[in-house]
């Protein structure tokens, strides 16, 4: 079944071909990563499915009673709006499709037009998990961090948490299509690997811009890349796709090599054919067969490749240092009445590469400040000192050492000379025009090109880079991933980017429940000491009892006084499962009984219908014991959940 497409669409933006009579399907189960690079049109796109804009050319479709929820990167809520008062306005819908199916069968489904009505809509709901939909409001809260916050109001939240909250609000509402641009977006590890799970399971049909690439392989089995207004797609996550891709390619640029060979050797055959044609009329004949064969090859031959578009390659200077390049003692952050970190005692050596992790709002930024001398330390015994011969380069997208107001090309011309600007600005993927766009005009993207850009001309030998991949496209971080992995200097940064993680980590910093701990090995030797350590961890004296909840239940290691090995993560999601297995029976159970009775009434004459009704009866005693069976299960994991939780109250 169809949800959604595009049919040979076009889309055009001034002279500028957007998109090229591109063809899009969406299915239910559909988890398609939508992937190009910045400006390719993939936004677009997403606009044109959620009918904010209309194709130039095309048509776009939407099955009838088809729900499309867009995720908004700026959200707007009431401004008296609690975070509970949105997670129920979130079942808008639902709520109001679930009282209009218990009115049709309150109303009696033997009739033909009600029940016209009544099937499609109770199809929808169950399509959009209607059933669940509380339990699911409890796990989506839980898993992104409003667990016991329901009561607090939006207008005090930070604009992180917003765009969580609405992520959150979609979720929940579980629309038929999910168009999520940046989904990930103050999302931290751990949310980020709950959504991608969430997303993998998704039943409807979902369409992520993400420039996370680990996430876009574990939550998509598609992947549809804008390429120079048209859609390459196939059905593989994006890392598999963009190995596929560039093996098509290499095939056939050896294709068209071994091509032009073979046309220049049929070429100059025709070529002495013509020559003896013109000494013998015999050889005419022969002669224009080999000039057809020739006419027939060329337009069988593979066109020329794709234009590959702009591409960048750069690269971070660093001299020399001395070995010992940072030591920090008594290293303390409060902020009001939370201690983010505190005892905090570090070194760092030349040529180490640490990844600095932990959830949002733990403390990662408020470290990198103190490290830098922003801040000090809330300890007065707190020291920071750099080494012999370091220069530190922080990579600050804020961008706060250039002038709003001056150009791209005004910029660099303070920097380097005037040919320079211009050839540095083109590495960094700044088209001619937009060189002369103001700083304060700039994207997220360009702003993040700008200052990767500034990072290059500083020569230092120290890089503190605070989410360096956000906004980037994958290309971009591809290439700030070859430069970091050449930097010759001493590297600190922080990420929830998994790949970047992996392919630099040498030493892991975590930073998490007001503790600070440091991995000496690199991103895989930190997730299996950080998955030994947490039961233990959970456990300790001193960490409130309802952050071990929340915390628990969100990473699935909640003690088990009760003997069973699942996690409260686990049972939730298998509370969740048969809650809605529950419902499903329940009305399986009602149209067993609605049959029977019809059948009943409708009895003429009993010999030629025993036969039917027993069967039906039948049914209806197995449906009845299904639904039981299945009642039984789920009380018997809410009883479990209800132990786990009394069992850690205070």
């Amino acid at each position: 079944m169809v949800l959604a497409g595009l049919h040979d669409v076009h889309k055009w933006y001034g002279e500028q071909t957007v998109l090229a009579g591109v063809h899009l399907e969406l299915t239910p189960g559909n988890r398609t990563a939508l992937i190009g690079r910045n400006g390719s049109g993939k936004t677009t796109i997403l606009r044109l499915l959620a009918g904010v804009e209309t194709p130039d050319g095309g048509h776009v479709s939407v099955r009838e009673g088809v729900q499309i929820g867009v995720l908004e990167q700026a959200p707007r809520f009431p401004e008296s709006a609690t975070v509970a008062g949105v997670a129920d306005a979130a079942f808008g819908e639902l709520d109001a499709a679930q009282a209009e199916l218990e009115a049709l069968e309150r109303a009696g489904l033997d009739d033909p037009e009600r029940y016209a009505r009544w099937e499609p809509l109770h199809e929808a709901f169950e399509r959009r998990g209607g059933y669940a939909r509380r339990a699911r409001r409890d796990a989506v809260l839980h898993a992104l961090g409003f667990a016991d916050r329901g009561h607090e109001h939006v207008a005090r939240l930070s604009g992180g948490e917003l765009t969580r909250l609405n992520l959150a609000r979609l979720l929940m509402a579980q629309p038929d299509i999910a168009l999520l641009d940046e989904p990930t977006n103050h999302l931290d590890l751990d949310m980020r690997t709950w959504l991608e799970g969430f997303l993998a399971r998704y039943p409807g049909a979902v369409v992520v811009v993400s420039h996370d690439r680990a996430f876009l392989d574990g939550a998509c089995d598609r992947t549809v890349e804008v390429r120079n207004a048209s859609l390459r797609q196939a059905d593989l996550p994006p890392s598999r796709f963009r190995e596929a891709e560039r093996e098509r390619d290499r095939l056939e640029a050896r294709t068209r090599d071994t091509q032009a060979k073979e046309r220049e050797r049929l070429a100059a055959a025709a070529t002495q054919m013509k020559r003896w044609a013109g000494q013998n009329a015999k050889l005419h004949r022969r002669a224009k067969s080999m000039e057809v064969r020739l006419a027939r090859f060329e337009a069988e031959m593979l066109e020329g490749p794709e234009a590959e578009g702009r591409t960048t390659r750069f690269e971070f200077a660093a001299p020399d240092s001395g070995d010992l390049v940072l030591d920090a003692r008594h290293l303390r952050a409060t902020f009001g009445p939370r201690t983010l970190f505190d005892g905090v005692d570090l070194d760092l050596r030349r040529g180490e590469r640490v990844v600095l992790v932990g959830p949002n709002g733990s403390g990662k930024t408020t470290l990198l400040r103190t490290l830098t001398g922003e801040r000090s330390s809330d300890d007065p015994r707190g020291a920071v000192r750099w080494g012999a011969r370091v220069r530190v380069g922080y990579f600050d997208q804020s961008l706060a050492r250039f002038d709003p107001d001056a150009t791209l090309v005004e910029t660099l011309l303070r920097l380097v000379g005037e040919r320079a600007a211009h050839d540095l600005l083109g590495r960094f993927l700044f088209p001619f025009e937009a060189q002369y766009k103001r700083v304060a005009d700039l994207s997220g993207g360009e702003r993040a090109r700008l200052a990767l850009l500034d990072l290059t001309l500083q020569e230092a030998n120290v890089l503190l880079l605070d989410e360096p991949t956000n906004h980037l496209d994958l290309e971009m971080i591809e290439a700030l991933e070859a430069a970091l992995e050449a930097f010759a200097g001493t590297l600190l940064v922080v990420s929830h980017d998994r790949r970047l993680c992996e392919r630099l980590a040498q030493r892991v910093w975590e930073v998490e429940d007001g503790r600070f701990e440091d991995y000496r090995g690199d991103w895989a030797y930190f997730q299996r000491q950080r998955r030994s350590r947490r039961p233990q961890r959970a456990g300790e004296q001193g960490e409130p009892a309802s952050a071990r909840t929340s915390g628990d239940a969100a990473r699935g290691t909640a003690p088990r006084p009760d003997g069973d090995e699942r996690s409260t993560w686990q049972l939730e999601r298998e509370a969740e499962r048969l809650e809605a297995e529950v419902e499903r029976r329940t009305a399986l159970l009602a149209a067993a009984e609605h049959e029977l009775e019809r059948r009943n009434s409708e009895a003429q004459e009993a010999g030629e219908l025993a036969g039917e009704l027993a069967d039906l009866g039948e049914a209806y005693q197995a449906a009845e014991a299904e639904l039981l069976a299945a009642m039984a299960a789920w009380s018997e994991v809410d009883g479990l959940l209800r132990q786990r939780r009394e069992a850690a109250r205070p």
